[in-house]
């Protein structure tokens, strides 16, 4: 059988265990900075698609500016949000439809 100062013992060290796990436990984040200071790059993919990534630690996400045919209007399409040097992907619905392409702050 437990004793009580065994069981104490065990729920205090749960608890401070429990504890550094929610306030962080260990290192520095570091803060984002803005997509216009981030060193982000754009690749154009046979003006149909596009992809963005980031140098520095930011959230971002690539924007494509695309037109339609027969009757021509404008619409945008956006990648999946990203942070830092992962890649934010799109593309237009029809080939050599894009007309832009610029990252943006997710």
């Amino acid at each position: 059988m437990l004793s009580v100062k065994k069981l104490a013992a065990s729920a205090f060290v749960a608890t401070a265990t429990a504890s550094a796990v929610v306030l962080g436990g260990g290192g520095v984040a570091q803060a984002d900075v803005p997509v216009w200071q981030a060193n982000c790059h754009v690749y154009n993919i046979f003006n149909t698609g596009g992809m963005a990534n980031c140098e520095l630690p930011t959230w971002h996400q690539v924007k494509l500016t695309c037109v339609a045919w027969p009757v021509p209007f404008v619409y945008w399409k956006y990648g999946p949000a990203q942070y830092g040097q992962n890649q934010s992907w799109a593309s237009c619905d029809s080939l050599n439809a894009m007309v832009n392409i610029e990252v943006i702050q997710a």
